[in-house]
């Protein structure tokens, strides 16, 4: 049921102003997502990851389109679950902290990708937000 309510609130925006604030930039950018953990000291440290490519980001947010809503047993858009995110932009990758906001099934996959986790960005070192917003800007300023 509460994929059924995600789904109608979603296409009920297309009908309705988007209240959204940050205006969005529409850019396919491949990225890997794992889920953060806290280090247990037993030397384990590999990271389960999934590939996917965002659907659009802007100045504090992503979606991110992803092929299954569960990674390494825990699901991604779990409330209080934040997500390590490693994004290809065009000049080197960069890391973030991500929180789901959202999430919902897609009717139709995108490149094979059957969900839809909006994210908003927690953490950035300083470099990496330099670039990001610089790329959000650049991209937005084309439009």
């Amino acid at each position: 049921m509460p994929e059924l309510f995600r789904s109608v609130v979603s296409r009920m925006r297309s009908y309705v102003n988007d209240r959204r604030q940050s205006p969005r930039l529409g850019v396919r950018l491949l990225f890997t997502v794992s889920i953060r953990r806290a280090t247990n000291g037993n030397g384990n440290n590999r990271k389960k990851v999934m590939h996917g490519h965002t659907r659009d980001i802007s100045r504090s947010g992503l979606a991110l389109l992803v092929p299954q809503a569960h990674l390494d047993g825990h699901h991604l858009a779990a409330a209080g679950g934040d997500l390590e995110v490693n994004l290809e932009l065009p000049g080197g990758p960069i890391s973030m902290m991500v929180g789901a906001r959202r999430y919902e099934q897609l009717e139709k996959s995108e490149l094979g990708c059957n969900y839809l986790i909006g994210a908003r960005i927690v953490q950035i070192d300083d470099d990496d937000r330099a670039r990001y917003l610089s790329f959000v800007s650049e991209g937005l300023a084309k439009k």
